[in-house]
């Protein structure tokens, strides 16, 4: 995986295949490509994050008043307190963005919306850094409207962490390399065949 600070490096220095990795973005998408992402984005790619930890905290709070009632069969069970379906939800939420900001750089709704979290340097955000900023998006969501004021789209914890969420539609930023076709020579000839064989 090529980080976003190499591909910076080899774009400018003209290394890259800049017409495989055109052919590998959408059309719509290529002046976009490495910018920092928009409020509307994140917004909804975020939306698809917090969609999916709700689905899971729900599932496993129906999961706990399951195992109650089975576990204690013709009694009275109520259901456990919504409370412990905000705890689940918010340690999934915490949980789920930092192992893919300090894995891949991209949560699901990351990459339904073309978006990565690098460092300052560029590079994928090592799991410090992925686990603090995911704490700070856990426990304080407003910071993404600084995306609004802000002349550079950082959100208030890419401000104090120095993170930024940039598009990047492509899995390898390298792009793919056209096939080095072999040099030319002479045409390579049939090895004779046996001395006295017939043709």
């Amino acid at each position: 995986m090529t980080s976003f600070r190499e591909y910076l490096d080899r774009k400018s220095s003209g290394a890259l295949d800049t017409e495989a990795i055109e052919l590998a973005l959408p059309e719509a998408a290529r002046p976009f490509q490495g910018e920092r992402a928009g409020f509307a984005t994140r917004v909804v790619a975020c939306g698809i994050d917090v969609a999916i930890a709700a689905t899971v905290a729900l599932g496993a709070w129906v999961c706990i008043f399951l195992v109650k009632v089975i576990l204690s069969p013709g009694t009275d069970v109520t259901m456990p307190s919504f409370a412990w379906a905000v705890v689940i939800a918010y340690s999934f939420t915490w949980m789920y963005w930092t192992m893919a900001w300090a894995t891949t750089g991209r949560t699901i709704g990351n990459w339904m919306m073309g978006l990565r979290i690098i460092d300052i340097h560029g590079n994928p955000v090592a799991w410090p850094l992925a686990a603090l900023r995911s704490a700070f998006c856990v426990g304080f969501p407003f910071g993404l409207i600084w995306v609004l004021f802000s002349p550079s789209n950082r959100s208030l914890q890419d401000t104090v962490l120095r993170t930024s969420a940039i598009y990047d539609w492509a899995v390898d930023l390298t792009g793919g390399r056209a096939p080095v076709p072999p040099p030319e020579g002479p045409a390579s000839v049939a090895p004779p065949g046996p001395k006295g064989a017939s043709n």
